[in-house]
């Protein structure tokens, strides 16, 4: 049987303090956010530095900021590879030797992508 609306109905204090730990919990975020954008910002201050201490070698601070990307994507590029099963690594590596110098390129990546869901259906039986 179906209890009346009053009996269905959070009271004022739920309510009330469902919303106050609600709110204390943002505050509690936003204090540890303005904490991490503290330690970033001096992290930042210590890079710029570097990077103007490396300009006054003679040192091109774009190019040195190139190869510092082109090195953190590749760490992330092999990160995904040392995930791979021994399997999937083999068949990625023939993929990317069948693909040839496109296999880097977004149109290589569409191909290996569209592969290897070919592949999938195949083994499927589809």
């Amino acid at each position: 049987m179906a209890r009346a609306a009053s009996e269905n109905s959070p009271s004022d204090g739920h309510v009330q303090e469902a919303v106050a730990n609600i709110e204390e919990t943002y505050r509690k975020l936003d204090t540890e956010r303005a904490v991490y954008m503290n330690k970033c910002k001096s992290i930042r201050n210590e890079m710029k530095d570097h990077y103007a201490d490396a300009g006054n070698v003679g040192i091109s601070k774009k190019l040195l900021a190139k190869i510092i990307r082109e090195r953190q994507y590749e760490r992330k590029i092999d990160k995904l590879t040392a995930d791979l099963e021994p399997d999937e690594r083999s068949e990625l590596e023939m993929l990317i030797e069948k693909l040839g110098e496109f296999g880097s390129t977004p149109l290589g990546q569409a191909a290996l992508a569209k592969a290897d869901g070919a592949a999938t259906l195949a083994q499927a039986g589809a």
